[in-house]
């Protein structure tokens, strides 16, 4: 518009056109003729035609099906500064590539956006595709992306996979063979593909493992065999198309496996309350530790087995608690108790397996400990529970084994009050008592308050309960209420058969005279001078 002129006359370009704004320097581009599978750049330039600067906004390309075509430089944008306006008059460039498909005409439409009066702007960009004169392909069938495939550096243990991408960039239709990755063993190349067909401007994806066995860089190729059909579907040409294989292992120091593994995604992790059981120095009695083992996984696992490693440490891990077979859900635990009646003295080495399915599938807890002295585990009482039928199942022993009682010791109901425990007190136990004499109906407990001479039948208060004596074979039966306890009498302590002893220091009564009596037994004992022999018991304990 001049400042001349009326302000209601529009001014005219010479070529006729009305000044609004950005037009195409070439409104229809002649890019001639493409081989199928070439790229060919085609450059579009604009002119900012208004007397005002105009910011360019964006450009996008609508082409024919038998070509692809791409924005590779847009300088009408303004480059790297995107802010950047076309001053009056100036003129910018956009550059494309085009790929021909298939044989045949082509079209491209570039549509572009700006702040001018008539805000868009178009351009056409058109040619032909066509064959060679030998009817064949010049370019590449197929194109092989990204290529060459490189898998980088690799640290850790685990495979990795890369994808590629194969296109057929030609107007015909190709069949692929058996595609393969040439390397060798040691590169630990594997592919997996289900390519077979490719029409023109198909395309399919081709996953390439990498596991190696060696550290190192490594090569390797892969190899693609196709065939090419014409339009009469006849084998026009048989050709391979190749892309290189590349990578480096590197693995990382190995380190001391640690006593509990990291947590993996979908799998139950088995750990500790301690990293070791430690009984510590100068045991001389039976000690027993628990340790509590938990899940911290995020799925269950099962407990499949736990053991000892050594079997003549006088080590025992308790029957009750992490048993086989035991399911942990997440963030359940278990106790695990492991008992030591020092069998010998001196230092324990020995380690608790834990076998499971959770992550790494086993524990290792070591057991260490001193012991200054032996633990007789024979004379142990054994705990015992009468149900309400009158019969009697055998409990654990502080050993840790169960022991199924002999008849002779199954005892009726007494028919006298008891002393019953509450439901939740459980079994009355007398740890500490053994017994150091045992004839037919009598014996001698040796406990915490000293000696004391039972009979059978009596009734006697041990460890705060009542108790009835029956007196077996193998040892002292006590009964309270619901509860059965066996003192095993320990016959190493017993005099061998067809030894004399003689009670040298016996009592009678007052009104009989002192006599010195020689007896020979076959089971029985003698303490503090007193003799039992067959049922007869002489002399005071």
């Amino acid at each position: 518009q001049s400042a001349f002129n009326d302000p209601g006359t529009v001014m005219t370009n010479p070529d006729g056109s009305t000044p609004g704004g950005l037009i195409a320097v070439e409104p229809k581009v002649e890019a001639g003729n493409i081989d199928p599978g070439t790229n060919n750049s085609v450059i579009v330039q604009f002119r900012n035609d208004s007397g005002a600067e105009i910011e360019f906004r964006d450009v996008k390309l609508f082409p024919s099906s038998n070509i692809t075509a791409q924005v590779i430089s847009d300088q009408c944008s303004g480059g790297d500064d995107d802010s950047a306006a076309l001053a009056a008059g100036a003129q910018c460039a956009v550059v494309m590539e085009v790929k021909g498909l298939q044989s045949g005409a082509f079209r491209v439409e570039v549509l572009a956006r700006h702040s001018g009066r008539s805000r868009l702007v178009t351009a056409t960009v058109s040619g032909t595709v066509e064959t060679s004169e030998d009817n064949t392909v010049k370019a590449t069938d197929l194109e092989i992306t990204p290529s060459p495939v490189d898998f980088g550096k690799l640290e850790a243990s685990r495979p990795i996979i890369r994808s590629v991408t194969i296109r057929n960039i030609t107007s015909k239709r190709i069949v692929i063979a058996d595609m393969a990755t040439e390397a060798p063993i040691a590169s630990g190349f594997d592919l997996k593909s289900d390519c077979k067909e490719l029409v023109a401007g198909a395309s399919c994806i081709a996953s390439i493992v990498w596991s190696p066995v060696t550290k190192g860089p490594t090569s390797g190729a892969l190899v693609v065999p196709y065939t090419v059909f014409n339009d009469s579907e006849t084998p026009e040409l048989q050709s391979v198309a190749t892309a290189t294989l590349t990578g480096d292992f590197s693995p990382a120091q190995s380190e001391v496996a640690k006593a509990f593994p990291e947590a993996v995604p979908g799998k139950g992790l088995l750990v500790a309350s301690e990293e070791e059981i430690d009984f510590g120095a100068g045991i001389n009695s039976q000690s027993s530790i628990t340790v509590s083992l938990v899940n911290i996984g995020d799925a269950s696992l099962t407990i499949s087995d736990v053991e000892l490693a050594g079997s003549e440490q006088g080590l025992k891990i308790m029957p009750s608690g992490c048993t086989k077979e035991l399911v942990l859900e997440p963030t359940e635990a278990c106790p695990l108790t492991v008992s030591w009646s020092p069998s010998k003295s001196g230092a324990v080495i020995d380690d608790v397996r834990i076998t499971h399915t959770g992550a790494r599938g086993v524990m290792v807890l070591p057991v260490r400990g001193t012991s200054t002295a032996t633990v007789n585990v024979d004379a142990k009482p054994i705990v015992q529970t009468i149900v309400e039928d009158g019969t009697i199942t055998s409990g654990p022993t502080p050993t840790g084994e169960f022991v199924v009682p002999s008849p002779s010791s199954v005892s009726v109901q007494p028919s006298y009050q008891e002393f019953i425990p509450p439901e939740d007190a459980g079994p009355p136990t007398l740890d500490g008592y053994t017994i150091s004499s045992l004839s037919t109906r009598n014996a001698i407990i040796n406990g915490p308050g000293g000696s004391r001479m039972v009979r059978q039948g009596q009734m006697v208060r041990l460890s705060g309960h009542i108790w009835r004596v029956s007196v077996t074979p193998d040892g002292v039966g006590l009964t309270s209420g619901r509860s059965k306890v066996l003192l095993v009498f320990d016959r190493s302590l017993a005099a061998p058969s067809g030894v004399t002893v003689d009670s040298s220091s016996t009592s009678t009564p007052s009104n009989s005279a002192s006599s010195t009596s020689t007896t020979t037994t076959d089971t029985s004992t003698t303490q503090s001078g007193t003799t039992v022999d067959s049922g007869t018991t002489t002399g005071a304990p």
